[in-house]
């Protein structure tokens, strides 16, 4: 009778732990999406600045607008001072990607490369540029959400 007992615990405790980690992933992937809204979560018009050095130029200072449609496309101007030679109405385009735990990344026309980690509520980004010979990094700041420009 004991052994029997045994394998039936066995077996329940077995079909438990399997169960459990059958669910396991799709309780944590639900916790960890912060963003759930994925790309929707950037959309309208921030303030963009940021700062830092490019390697063998010197420093850099920008300050202007980045539009997000919210599916994924970017459109920037800004005003940018490269080792002090000033560069104004500066545009670029770009594609972005948003992951479920807010983190994301940006690729935009002239060959620049961010990372960002973007707040739930989409209202500011904190990105740093990825590019070999950069250090520069800066923030974003929701100006008009969507239907209020």
């Amino acid at each position: 009778m004991t052994h029997l007992w045994k394998s039936l615990l066995n077996r329940n405790l077995l079909a438990l732990v399997v169960f459990t980690a059958a669910l396991a992933p799709q309780a944590l992937r639900a916790a960890e999406a912060l963003c759930p809204l994925q790309n929707a979560t950037l959309h309208g018009t921030y303030l963009v600045a940021g700062s830092g050095t490019i390697v063998g130029v010197g420093p850099i200072s920008a300050v202007g607008e980045v539009t997000f449609d919210g599916r994924g496309n970017s459109i920037a101007t800004y005003t940018a001072s490269v080792n002090g030679t000033i560069h104004k109405g500066v545009t670029v385009t770009g594609t972005y990607t948003v992951n479920p735990d807010c983190t994301a990344s940006h690729a935009e026309s002239d060959g620049s490369h961010y990372d960002y980690v973007v707040a739930p509520d989409g209202n500011t980004v904190t990105w740093i540029e990825t590019d070999p010979g950069t250090v520069v990094s800066g923030t974003e700041v929701r100006l008009k959400s969507p239907g209020s420009e």
